[in-house]
């Protein structure tokens, strides 16, 4: 009873000091779980939507690549479901703040910066002018995956072979078998889809700032208006290196209390990097001439997901 009274005297006292940061950190912390439960139960785009079409087009114009028909789909609301869930994660973290009186700031900080991340890539596919560019993004991303899975694959043949006794001979003709199939996969794309490679995740989170710079969404209550998502991104996935790598330089900057002013501007970029990559995947998904109902989707996303259905895909809302 004496130090739940003292730790709620200390973070009083704290608060005042700092402008109530405390308060922001606790009530951003339960926002970035809004999306939980929409992230749970993925929908597939309507028919007719912009990224039906994509998907559509998409697996007409590169068949090699063996990526099924929602290709665009799936490279979209897989990282938005992927940074839902850290922010989810990150949320109950806060909450333990008091009962368990432990901050969890490195934690949460990584979560943070993985969920930027996240929904940076889910931007970048989705914010291309038109049907070309967001396919060109598709390919890259595509062929870079692939290039990934191959090196995880060169990885587990090392594997098989340090650990013989743990892999049974038709196992590892299993696998032999699917790494071949793999590769040949693999070089028939590159040779048959020249393309660029990916922005790297420091380049996505920059350009996806810069986008939700320019297209503030309806439901945003100042936090985007009135700052920067450029300028508070890329400074948060800088000294959110610290965190990710164990390196102490940031300890020279977060003295005094200050850290827990960064941890919040860190949930800020992140729900809100996140929030707009949900609100973009919803505007796209959004059959022509409808308007948003969405199961487990807050509603305070509607009027932005109505208007860049709109604006950005040429969707005309249902009229009332």
């Amino acid at each position: 009873m004496v130090r739940n009274l003292r730790q709620a005297l200390t973070e009083t006292l704290f608060n005042a000091a700092s402008g109530g940061v405390l308060p922001r950190i606790d009530s951003r912390g339960k926002r970035g779980g809004d999306l939980y439960d929409w992230s749970l139960k993925p929908h597939p785009p309507a028919p007719g939507s912009s990224l039906h079409n994509d998907d559509v087009e998409f697996a007409a114009a590169y068949p090699l690549l063996l990526s099924g028909t929602k290709a665009v789909t799936e490279q979209t609301i897989y990282p938005v479901m992927t940074a839902a869930e850290n922010l989810h994660t990150a949320g109950v973290l806060i909450r333990r703040r008091r009962s368990h009186r432990q901050p969890h700031l490195s934690e949460v900080l990584g979560l943070c910066r993985v969920a930027m991340e996240c929904a940076a890539a889910s931007i970048w596919m989705l914010s291309g002018e038109d049907r070309a560019e967001r396919l060109d993004r598709c390919l890259r991303i595509e062929l870079e995956q692939l290039r990934k899975q191959s090196s995880f694959l060169q990885l587990s043949a090392k594997a098989e072979t340090a650990a013989d006794s743990r892999y049974s001979p038709e196992h590892r003709r299993m696998n032999r078998a699917h790494r071949e199939r793999f590769n040949a996969t693999l070089s028939r794309s590159e040779s048959a889809y020249p393309a660029k490679r990916p922005p790297q995740f420091s380049q996505l989170v920059e350009y996806s700032a810069r986008w939700i710079d320019a297209h503030v969404p309806l439901h945003d209550d100042g936090e985007i208006a009135n700052s920067s998502m450029e300028h508070s991104s890329t400074l948060f996935y800088s000294y959110g290196s610290s965190f990710i790598h164990g390196y102490k330089w940031l300890s020279d900057y977060s003295r005094g209390g200050t850290i827990w002013t960064m941890l919040s501007d860190a949930l800020a970029v992140s729900i809100n990097m996140t929030e707009c990559a949900a609100c973009l995947f919803e505007s796209a998904a959004l059959a022509p001439g409808t308007s948003p109902d969405i199961e487990h989707f807050p509603k305070r996303f509607t009027p932005t997901v109505a208007t860049w259905s709109t604006e950005l895909f040429g969707s005309p809302p249902a009229r009332c």
